[in-house]
């Protein structure tokens, strides 16, 4: 949960401050839109999930403040979600490399990450990067480490966003995960935050980098995105949305009142694309 320190109590000759000072004694407590959203967002988790759960987002220079012990516990999970879904062979040493990896990313690049936690555990993550289409450089890897297809999918942004939309700016989502035991209803609270630092700074473009039997592809298309590019290897895809329109049904999904036609709208994005 977002909190907010007051400052040090201290002593006047009025019974309350005087007038002069209460502009400052309210700047205490305001709030972004960005903290009051995600102070919101974890409202809605903890009335939908429990009380135990809640997310926290990190952008740029937070997360050289992360705790070890979050990364760790973050390390974990991303290697056991990444063993016990895809059949890979991470351990908590290489997960960890990897997200040094990501923190530490190439300077252009404004990472941003939210993870969930079930008490101090993290049980989910969603990472990825804010930039200009200049920073798709050939030897520049936004979408993934792994070097399979990676100039193909930076070719294939790349012109997306030159000759068709004419775009500058791009998030690229590139992890996004939740332990088996946690995964009902835990997608938007992951990727809300992230998305709504994209908008805050004028970025409506969002590429996703997965696989056609992973069960982000089907939530992609059930949240407008579609693929750019089919590569026919190992059933890689990149595929390509609209922050706004992704982010107006997720919030949809967790609210009540939305929630069966935001439902229905993600099914038929989903059955619209595969024919159905």
């Amino acid at each position: 949960m977002v909190s907010v320190q007051a400052q040090v109590a201290r002593h006047y000759e009025y019974p309350f401050p005087p007038p002069s000072s209460y502009g400052a004694l309210y700047k205490v407590f305001e709030q972004t839109e960005e903290q009051l959203a995600l102070a919101k967002l974890n409202i809605k988790l903890q009335e939908e999930c429990g009380e135990e759960f809640q997310v926290r987002f990190y952008c740029a220079e937070d997360l050289g403040r992360i705790p070890y012990s979050i990364l760790l516990s973050a390390a974990q999970c991303y290697a056991d979600v990444f063993n016990e879904s895809w059949g890979e062979d991470w351990t908590v040493e290489s997960a960890m490399d990897e997200i040094r990896r990501f923190i530490n990313c190439d300077p252009n690049y404004t990472p941003v990450m939210t993870l969930l936690f079930r008490e101090e555990r993290v049980v989910g993550f969603s990472w990825g990067f804010i930039m200009d289409r200049d920073s798709l450089t050939d030897d520049s890897a936004p979408f993934s480490a792994s070097s399979v297809k990676r100039h193909e999918s930076i070719q294939a942004a790349r012109y997306w966003l030159h000759e068709v939309s004419d775009k500058r700016l791009l998030i690229s989502i590139r992890e996004l995960g939740v332990l088996k035991d946690f995964r009902q209803n835990k997608t938007p609270y992951l990727t809300l935050p992230i998305f709504e630092r994209a908008k805050s700074v004028g970025c409506n473009v969002a590429f996703f980098r997965t696989k056609l039997s992973s069960q982000a592809f089907r939530w992609s298309l059930g949240v407008g995105f579609v693929p750019l590019e089919l590569f026919r290897v190992d059933g890689l895809l990149l595929m390509k949305g609209c922050v706004k329109y992704a982010m107006e049904l997720l919030y949809g999904s967790i609210d009540k009142t939305r929630r069966r036609q935001s439902q229905s709208a993600i099914i038929n994005n989903i059955k619209r694309y595969l024919c159905e």
